[in-house]
C-alpha cells in the first residue's frame, strides 16, 4: 500500500476523531523536524503558517521530532524574545506532543555548520519533511528522501492532499 496513502488516512482519522485514535497510529503520521525560525514565527503571529503547523503538531495532526540540541536552541532563542504566558504554555503543549530522536550519525551539509543538526535529526528520524525559512536548510530542498520546504509550502502541500515523493 502506498505509504503517502497511509499518512493521509492517519492524517484523515485523526482530524475525524482528535486524540481517541489509537496511539500506534501515530507512526502513520507524517513526521516533521521543525526550525528554530518557526517556533518564533509561530510566537508573533500565531495564524501564520508557521502557527498553524505548530498547532497540528499540538493537535496530534503531525509527528514533530526534536533533538536535545534543537530544544536547548529553541529554548535559548524564546527566553530572548520574552513569550507571555500562553505561548510557553504552548510549548510545552508542543515538547509534550513531539517525539525526541537523539542523533547518531553526524552530517556535513550545511553552509552554516550549526544547520546540520537538522539534517542529522531528520535522518535519524526518518522525518519526511524539515519545515523552515533557513535558505541553509532550503538550499537542500531534497536530500536522502526528506524534503525541505518553507511553512507556507507545507501547508499548501497539506491542503492538497499531496506530499509528492517521499
Amino acid at each position: 500500500m502506498d505509504a503517502n496513502f497511509i499518512r493521509l488516512s492517519a492524517r484523515y482519522l485523526q482530524e475525524s476523531f482528535g486524540q481517541h485514535i489509537n496511539p500506534r497510529a501515530k507512526r502513520f503520521l507524517m513526521k516533521v523536524v521543525i526550525d528554530t525560525n518557526m517556533i518564533i514565527a509561530s510566537r508573533f503571529s500565531p495564524r501564520s503558517s508557521s502557527g498553524k503547523i505548530i498547532g497540528m503538531c499540538i493537535e496530534g495532526r503531525l509527528e514533530a521530532v526534536y533533538s536535545p540540541a534543537i530544544k536547548d536552541e529553541n529554548l535559548f532563542i524564546l527566553e530572548k524574545v520574552r513569550p507571555d504566558r500562553a505561548f510557553v504554555d504552548t510549548i510545552i503543549r508542543f515538547y509534550s506532543r513531539a517525539t525526541m530522536v537523539r542523533p547518531k550519525e553526524r552530517v556535513r551539509l550545511c553552509e552554516d555548520p550549526d544547520d546540520d543538526k537538522y539534517f542529522e535529526l531528520a535522518l535519524a528520524a526518518k522525518a519526511d519533511f524539515i519545515i523552515s525559512n533557513d535558505r541553509h536548510l532550503l538550499d537542500h530542498d531534497m536530500w536522502k528522501g526528506i524534503r525541505v520546504v518553507r511553512p507556507g509550502e507545507f501547508t499548501r502541500i497539506l491542503e492538497n492532499g499531496k506530499t509528492g515523493s517521499i
